[in-house]
Order: structure tokens, then C-alpha cells, then sequence
């Protein structure tokens, strides 16, 4: 995205639309995919030799549930994108593309869940706890401390 600095209303300019997914680059392998372009909302003002850009992105991603493995699909919306940039006579233009990338990569969930009360996979058999419980027997203690159980100390 591209803001050129003299067209803009001195009194600032909303700017709204989409950016491209694969400004992300993104690898087909990650946890995390991109579904959709990347909305922006934003509002741009000179002030001070300085152009300010805030505003939001939003975008739609889909997942593996890192606790349930099922796949979902949701929404991050970025709400606090803020940035300035020193505006000169040489300066035409300005271009947000890495700054929109940097940002919405720094907000894709590094460990997605799908719900946030998930109750994940039994230990044992691998069944999805969300669908009901599944019958194994649940252990009470942590077999990693048996060996400390014949321990006697005077």
C-alpha cells in the first residue's frame, strides 16, 4: 500500500481497502494460513513533517487447534496499528507494505486454539475430550515420582 504524501488532505484522509495475501509470504507448512486478503482501515495525516498512519487490519486465518488438532477458522483483528514517518520534500511517497506485513505476522496466533475452555486429547487414547469423555482410566498420581515412594527418610 502506497500513500502518496501530496494528494493527502491536509486535514487527513481515511484510507480503506485490501492488500494482498502473499505480501505475507507465508509457507504452505506453517500452523497458521491466510485465508482472504488483508482489510485496512486507516486514517493518514501530515502533521509536524511527520505522516501518521493509525488505524486497524483485520484478517481471516485457519488453524489446527494446538490442544484438539481440529481445524478452525477465525478472525485477527488488529486494532492499535500505528505508525509515523518522516515526511520530506524528497518524499513523495510512502509505502505501508512492510509495516502491514511486520504487523499482522506479529499477531498471527503462535499457538492457536480453537476454543479457549478446549479440553484437548486424552493422554491415552487420542479421543477429543470436546466430544465427551472417553473411558480410560484416569491416573491419579505421576508415575515420573514412583521411584521417590520407597524413599524413607529419618
Amino acid at each position: 500500500m502506497i500513500i502518496e504524501i501530496p494528494k493527502l488532505d491536509p486535514d487527513g484522509e481515511q484510507l480503506t481497502g485490501t492488500e494482498p495475501v502473499e505480501i505475507l509470504a507465508l509457507a504452505p507448512t506453517d500452523p497458521v494460513q491466510v485465508k482472504g486478503p488483508i482489510d485496512y482501515d486507516f486514517f493518514a495525516q501530515v502533521v509536524d513533517k511527520e505522516l501518521l498512519v493509525m488505524g486497524s487490519l483485520t484478517v481471516k486465518v485457519a488453524a489446527a487447534c494446538g490442544r484438539c488438532a481440529e481445524k478452525f477458522s477465525t478472525k485477527v483483528t488488529i486494532s492499535d496499528f500505528l505508525r509515523a514517518f518522516e515526511s520530506s520534500a524528497e518524499k513523495d511517497e510512502i509505502d505501508l507494505t512492510d509495516d502491514i506485513r511486520e504487523e499482522v505476522l506479529l499477531h498471527l496466533p503462535r499457538y492457536p486454539v480453537c476454543e479457549p475452555d478446549c479440553q484437548g486429547l486424552c493422554p491415552q487414547c487420542g479421543h477429543n475430550l470436546n466430544d465427551g469423555a472417553c473411558g480410560c482410566e484416569v491416573s491419579r498420581s505421576d508415575l515420573r515420582w514412583s521411584g521417590l515412594d520407597d524413599l524413607k527418610l529419618k
